[in-house]
């Protein structure tokens, strides 16, 4: 279940993404800031997401994504920024027209620089009026920090970017660790960690801020978990920002718990329905925003940790 693959526009995009040649994932160029100085969390749809300016003095409100890899702008704001777009190739070389791509300039979170960035551009506006997207004018995906710890604080709603650090930093609580596989066998790379547990069982589980649900346990983890009881639940719940807007099942765990720390006990646990994307079995679940509600995640993306405050 990535945030981005949709039964929409967006199904589209990663479709495509997967023709393209030659555009790459949009890292930042690399410039060095001098402060980790918080900003606000911002809320979209119900969403985090945050101010950002560029160009100076030109403000966009953009998604926090972990779940995806390609930085997206909206063409109705790369319009009114006036930014110079470029074609889109596939690997048979010829232009997507459905896609342009563009540089956001002197790309900045409060007062920490992140450089240059390249989006892909794409009309998000109508899943927007749909109501399958949540409202901003772009995602800023995992990438962008490449190098760089990530805080984000559920409790206090603030972000925080650390300036581009040249060496590995020690664990400072107990961490998972991070790795990028692909979601399934022909999806794009997306962040997985260890240190969580449903019912005291360890599992490797995505993180997907844009997620709008707690935990979710994909069909190959149900037998090991020993969960085939909660997924014969008949209570289902809606999420209208993944996979175009689907239905899930809705069980009950013991305990969800992230290393020592307790997240929840007796807590919603929720199952794929076939209308949910599926990973191929690469790991065990998805966590997502209702987890992370009155806590602090910090993402190290330079020693490749992740922990909960």
């Amino acid at each position: 279940m990535r945030q981005v693959q949709r039964k929409s526009c967006f199904a589209k995009i990663l479709a495509t993404l997967a023709l393209i040649a030659a555009f790459g994932p949009g890292f930042p160029s690399k410039a060095q800031s001098s402060s980790t100085k918080a900003t606000e969390m911002l809320n979209c749809s119900g969403l985090p997401c945050v101010d950002v300016t560029v160009d100076g003095d030109k403000h966009l409100r953009m998604l926090l994504d972990t779940g995806n890899v390609q930085p997206m702008l909206s063409s109705s704001s790369a319009k009114e920024l006036g930014l110079s777009l470029r074609p889109v190739q596939g690997r048979d070389g010829k232009p997507l027209p459905e896609y342009s791509a563009a540089t956001l300039r002197g790309l900045r979170i409060g007062d920490v620089s992140l450089g240059d960035l390249k989006v892909l551009v794409v009309n998000l506006e109508p899943d927007i009026r749909k109501g399958v997207l949540p409202t901003a004018d772009g995602f800023l995906t995992y990438p962008v920090f490449d190098g760089r710890v990530l805080t984000m604080d559920y409790k206090a709603h603030r972000v925080a970017v650390s300036e581009k650090l040249t060496t590995d930093m020690p664990c400072p609580h107990f961490c998972g660790l991070i790795a990028t596989p692909t979601f399934g066998k022909e999806g794009p790379p997306i962040i997985t960690t260890t240190g969580f547990q449903v019912n005291g069982k360890p599992i490797v589980v995505q993180i997907d801020t844009l997620y709008s649900g707690s935990m979710l346990i994909y069909p190959t983890s149900v037998d090991k978990l020993g969960l085939q009881d909660q997924q014969t639940s008949t209570k289902t719940r809606s999420f209208p920002f993944t996979d175009g807007g689907v239905k899930m099942i809705e069980g009950t765990s013991a305990i969800e718990s992230f290393g020592n720390q307790k997240l929840t006990s007796k807590g919603s646990l929720y199952f794929a329905t076939s209308e949910v994307h599926l990973p191929d079995g690469m790991f065990d679940g998805t966590v997502g925003h209702e987890l992370f509600i009155g806590r602090v995640l910090s993402f190290d993306f330079r020693s490749h940790h992740f922990w909960m405050d």
